[in-house]
């Protein structure tokens, strides 16, 4: 098998019946495609499952995050490369062979293509790894806009091939043998950062990390993420734990006890005024509703750190319980 392509599906089904759709016409007889169904199911999984032979279905009962639920997907996985997918992308066999081939034209690492909305509009795929200097976006702003040729701007029009510290796994192509090699997905993610962690792993292992605009496909964005406000909230919560559980792998000394404080001091004074703001309007504004809630978990996370001396979040920390 050449090519194993994994998704991590969490009620997408719509999305996801699409995304398969573009891929079944020409998928080639030494490729494989494997969906893993976080908190699947039966009665949803069991159909959608049949209608799609040719594709391996796992079904998974815990909502395990991304990073793990990859996992599972590869452990089944018995292609040379691995190509994980979001179930809102839509890209077609051409596409993948076409970034298959820059990549190993470029003896790239890691790659990952262009990625627009159903509109055209391009959205970000790299970025900088995660720091003390780039937590906060005027921070951001302004090293772009003094170090140019260090801080890449991932919003800028790019022709050709560009070297990168980390890209998106929404669409990220990689070879097993690479992946085993720098220990695959890191689990004490749930989700989000994720990607930049095994990134940061390829680079400590001397690959490549590259962004590939030769190469388009369309992502929906937020399929699975931006189901309602309870979802909305829980995975927003999830970049900002993430942000501190990258900070704690991959800062050290005074640079990560700066970096967490940093974090902090940018994120819960924010979150306490939208919090006031929601209660004055009686919490009829869904994006304050939103706020509201992140700002109850991220204060419980707080207190779990204190108490546990652990950056992970509450959810990666379950899928590491053993099972009973």
């Amino acid at each position: 098998m050449k090519l194993s392509i994994i998704t991590v599906n969490y009620r997408s089904w719509g999305h996801l019946e699409a995304a398969l759709n573009a891929l079944a016409g020409e998928f080639p007889e030494d490729w494989e495609m494997i969906v893993v169904d976080n908190e699947s199911n039966p009665r949803d999984f069991e159909p959608f499952a049949a209608r799609f032979p040719w594709v391996t279905f796992i079904a998974n009962p815990k909502n395990s995050g991304f990073g793990h639920g990859c996992n599972i997907g590869v452990a089944r996985a018995s292609g040379e490369q691995l190509l994980f997918m979001n179930p809102d992308v839509i890209a077609k066999p051409d596409d993948i062979q076409r970034l298959i081939e820059i990549k190993a034209q470029q003896h790239i690492g890691i790659v990952a293509p262009k990625q627009v909305s159903v509109a055209g509009k391009p959205q970000k795929v790299f970025d900088d790894f995660p720091s003390l200097l780039n937590q906060s976006k005027t921070l951001k702003a302004a090293l772009r806009f003094l170090l140019p040729s260090r801080f890449l701007d991932p919003r800028a029009d790019y022709k050709n091939l560009t070297i990168c510290d980390w890209v998106t796994g929404s669409v990220l192509l990689i070879d097993r043998a690479d992946f085993d090699a720098i220990g695959g997905w890191s689990e004490d993610y749930w989700m989000y950062v994720e990607d930049a962690d095994l990134c940061r792993k390829a680079h400590y292992c001397g690959m490549s990390v590259a962004y590939a605009p030769e190469v388009e496909v369309i992502h929906v964005h937020g399929g699975s993420s931006r189901l309602n406000v309870d979802v909305k909230s829980m995975t927003k919560l999830e970049v900002i734990i993430s942000k501190h559980v990258y900070t704690r792998h991959h800062a050290r000394g005074l640079k990560r006890w700066l970096t967490h404080t940093l974090i902090i001091l940018l994120r819960v004074p924010a979150l306490v005024l939208a919090a006031v703001v929601d209660l004055l309007t009686l919490r009829q504004v869904p994006v304050l509703r939103v706020r509201s809630r992140m700002l109850v978990g991220l204060l419980q996370y707080y207190a779990g750190v204190i108490r546990t001396g652990s950056w992970l979040s509450p959810r990666a920390l379950a899928n590491q319980a053993p099972a009973e």
